[in-house]
């Protein structure tokens, strides 16, 4: 049985980025992080029996919070590496990093990456 546990539009504030500006001022980004859940039965109604969607966003807070990313895809593949490490439930992550203030000389609403893993077997 596969089940859906998802986080839509998280920010955290971070400082990543190549430009100075980025490193020093710091911004927002915008996460958002799909799991497949893998059961061989229903989960009962307790929360040993899924994955917590809080949990997934402190992961993702406590990552940026202490780590600099020169680019989003490392910081993005960092998230579902760790989502797989810490979550023995999710058998694949889709992990996509926004970035609305992206130094670029064009009128832009964000620009993005999305990475997906699945565990090994």
């Amino acid at each position: 049985m596969i089940e859906r546990v998802f986080v839509s539009n998280l920010c955290v504030y971070g400082f990543h980025g190549v430009a100075k500006a980025e490193q020093s001022l710091g911004q927002k980004f915008y996460i958002d992080i799909d799991c497949n859940v893998a059961r061989p039965e229903p989960a009962a109604d307790r929360m040993e029996d899924t994955v917590c969607y809080g949990a997934l966003c402190d992961l993702v807070a406590q990552l940026s919070a202490k780590t600099t990313f020169n680019l989003i895809e490392s910081f993005a593949r960092q998230v579902a590496e760790e989502i797989l490490i810490g979550f023995p439930l999710v058998q694949s992550v889709r992990v996509q990093v926004r970035k609305p203030s992206a130094p670029v000389r064009h009128a832009i609403d964000h620009v993005g990456v999305e990475v997906q893993r699945k565990r090994h077997d």
